[in-house]
C-alpha cells in the first residue's frame, strides 16, 4: 500500500521511501493523451493482475526545440518510438510494435493526472511465461526480504542526514537574509532616487516661476 504526501511526489510503503515502480503486465490499450497533451504523451494501459489497471505515460520528444539534433528515438526513452497515423498511436519497443495482449515489464516514477500514472523510464518485452514467472518470483522475494522489514537508519547514517538537514536550513536562512538585505538596499536606493527627483522638480518649478507676476498663481481660469 503506497501512501504519499499531498502536493509532493513522495511515497512510502511502511516506512520505505519509494522512488521507482516496477510492473509486469498485459497491454490492454494504447492511446494518446487527451486534449492539448496529445502531442506530448502516449499512454499504455497496463493490467498487472492486481484488479486495477494503470496508465504508463511515455513522453514524446519535442524535436522542434532543436531541429538539428539527432536522437536515438522520438521519445525520451531510447528504445521506444511512438508513431501517430489518423490520430491512432503505435508504440514500438526495440523496433517491434506493441499490440493489445503484449506482455511488458516497465520501470517508472509515480505521477498524478486525475489518477496515479507511471511515467516511463525503462521498458522490456516479456517473451514467455518463464520470464514472467521469474519476475514475479524476484518481486515476491524483494517484498519479503526488503519491504516487509522496517527501514532503519544506522546511528552514523542518521547523524549524517541530520547534519545535511541542518546545513540546508542554514543555507536557506542565509539566502533569506541576503535577499532581505538586497531588498532593503534596493528600497534605500529607490528612496534616494525619489528624493533627487523631488529636489529637481522643486528647482525647475522655482526657475519657471521666477518671472511670474506676484499673485498670478491665484488667478482663476475663465471656467472657474
Amino acid at each position: 500500500m503506497l501512501t504519499g504526501r499531498s502536493g509532493q511526489n513522495v511515497y512510502f510503503t511502511l516506512n520505505h521511501p519509494i522512488q521507482y515502480i516496477y510492473l509486469c503486465g498485459l497491454v490492454v490499450q494504447i492511446d494518446l493523451a487527451p486534449g492539448a497533451g496529445a502531442s506530448k504523451y502516449a499512454l499504455i494501459t497496463l493490467d498487472d493482475g492486481s484488479g486495477r489497471v494503470i496508465e504508463v505515460k511515455i513522453a514524446r520528444r519535442q524535436t522542434q526545440l532543436d531541429e538539428d539534433a539527432v536522437y536515438p528515438s522520438n521519445t525520451l526513452i531510447n528504445n521506444v518510438n511512438v508513431w501517430v497515423n489518423m490520430a491512432l498511436a503505435s508504440v514500438y519497443v526495440d523496433g517491434e510494435a506493441l499490440s493489445i495482449g503484449s506482455i511488458i515489464k516497465v520501470k517508472g516514477t509515480i505521477t498524478v493526472f486525475r489518477e496515479r500514472q507511471i511515467e516511463l523510464k525503462r521498458i522490456f518485452r516479456v517473451r514467455d511465461t518463464n520470464e514472467e514467472a521469474a519476475f514475479w518470483t524476484s518481486l515476491a522475494k524483494w517484498r519479503r526480504e526488503v519491504l516487509s522489514k522496517p527501514w532503519v537508519l544506522a546511528q552514523e547514517q542518521k547523524a549524517k542526514v541530520d547534519a545535511e538537514i541542518a546545513e540546508a536550513e542554514r543555507e536557506t536562512r542565509k539566502r533569506a537574509a541576503v535577499k532581505k538585505g538586497d531588498r532593503a538596499e534596493q528600497m534605500a536606493k529607490m528612496a534616494k532616487r525619489e528624493e533627487r527627483r523631488e529636489k529637481r522638480r522643486l528647482l525647475e518649478a522655482k526657475a519657471f516661476d521666477a518671472g511670474a507676476l506676484p499673485g498670478s498663481h491665484l488667478l482663476r481660469a475663465p471656467w472657474q
